[in-house]
C-alpha cells in the first residue's frame, strides 16, 4: 500500500476513479473540496498497486490535535472483492494509524444504516457492518447520524469505531470533538451549523458500542 502525493500521476487518477465509481454520488466530496483537502496534507489518499494500477484506495484524515483518525472512503476494483483485499487495506490503515505523529485513540467511520430502505438495502448495509465488526470495529448503537451531503438533503448513517489504544473509552465529549472537526475540516461547515447542532443535541451521555 503507498500514499499517493502526486495528484498528477496515474496512480492518483485511478486510485480516484475506484473510489468515484464504487461510492454513490450524493456521498462523495465536491473536487474543489478536495483539491483543498489535499492541499492541507491531514487528508490522504493510499492506493494498492500491481503491474495493471490501483486495485483498491482509501482516503482517510489524520486529525492534528484530537485523538482520532477518520476512515472517509474505502473502495476495491469489483472484480478483487472478497478475496482479503479490503481487509489488508483496513488493517494497513490502522497500523499507519498507530504509527503517526500524534497516536490517535480511535479510527472512525461512517457505514450506510441498515435500518434504511428495502429490505435488500438493508441486507447489504447489513453486510457491511459486519465487514468492519469482524475486523474488530464496533457500531455506535445508541449515536444518531446524518452524512453532511453538499448535493441534497442528509442521509442517515451510522457511526463505527476501531480501537487503537487499548483499554481506551470512546467518550461523549471525544465523539462530539470529533465529529465537529470533520464537519468543519472535512465538510467546509460552520460550527453552527444545523445538522451538526442536531447531532451534537441528540448524542447520549454514555455510547453503546457493540
Amino acid at each position: 500500500m503507498l500514499r499517493v502525493t502526486d495528484r498528477d500521476s496515474r496512480l492518483f487518477g485511478e486510485a480516484m476513479a475506484i473510489i468515484r465509481e464504487s461510492i454513490s454520488g450524493n456521498t462523495q466530496l465536491p473536487q474543489a473540496r478536495l483539491e483543498h483537502l489535499f492541499a492541507n496534507g491531514r487528508y490522504q489518499l493510499f492506493a494498492y498497486e500491481s503491474r495493471e494500477g490501483a486495485e483498491g484506495a482509501a482516503l482517510v484524515y489524520f486529525a492534528e490535535q484530537l485523538r482520532f483518525v477518520w476512515l472517509d472512503y474505502t473502495a476495491i476494483r469489483p472484480r478483487l472483492r472478497g478475496k482479503g483485499l479490503g481487509s489488508a487495506l483496513f488493517r494497513e490503515i490502522a497500523g499507519l494509524a498507530v504509527n503517526h505523529n500524534t497516536p490517535p485513540d480511535w479510527l472512525l467511520l461512517e457505514v450506510d444504516d441498515d435500518r434504511e430502505g428495502d429490505a435488500q438495502h438493508q441486507a447489504t448495509c447489513a453486510r457491511r457492518i459486519g465487514f468492519y465488526r469482524r475486523l474488530g470495529a464496533q457500531l455506535l448503537e445508541n449515536v444518531r447520524y446524518c452524512f453532511p451531503s453538499a448535493y441534497g438533503p442528509p442521509l442517515p448513517m451510522r457511526l463505527m469505531a476501531y480501537s487503537l489504544r487499548p483499554n481506551v473509552a470512546l467518550t461523549s465529549d471525544a465523539l462530539r470533538s470529533a465529529v465537529r472537526e470533520v464537519f468543519e475540516e472535512i465538510h467546509g461547515r460552520r460550527r453552527d451549523d444545523e445538522l451538526l447542532r442536531w447531532f451534537q443535541s441528540n448524542l447520549p451521555d454514555e455510547i453503546e458500542m457493540k
